[in-house]
């Protein structure tokens, strides 16, 4: 069995070797071999130059869209520093207000403890 597969091997090497052999003499050796390949040739820089053009068109269109990017990151970073601004003008004036109310209340607080004082000071002491 080992035998059939190596001889198998060996014929379809042998048909490869004899079909290449058999394509370099045509476009070697004959007129319409050059003439094929010289055109097989001309395709193929063809397609190797469009391949290039659309190769740089996409690289072009990666460079706007990298900047697309850039100013829409500008767009939305200055927006969110204008939403941080106005929230951190928000947070100042309720922190005031909530200062103001405190300070408020320790004011009638010492106003009740001084009145408290008083009253306390005008009552009878008992000896």
């Amino acid at each position: 069995m080992s035998d059939n597969s190596n001889d198998g091997k060996f014929l379809f090497g042998f048909f490869i070797g004899g079909l290449i052999g058999a394509l370099v003499i045509f476009f070697l050796g004959t007129k319409e071999g050059k003439k094929t390949g010289k055109l097989i040739e001309d395709k193929g820089r063809d397609v190797l130059d469009e391949l290039e053009e659309r190769l740089e068109e996409l690289q072009s269109k990666g460079k706007e869209l990298v900047r697309q990017g850039e100013e829409m990151k500008e767009k939305v970073m200055e927006s969110i520093d204008t939403k941080k601004e106005e929230v951190t003008e928000t947070a100042a004036e309720k922190i005031d207000i909530a200062l103001a109310h405190i300070q408020e209340m320790q004011q009638k607080g010492a106003e009740t403890t001084a009145t408290l004082r008083k009253q306390f000071k005008n009552l009878p002491k008992k000896r």
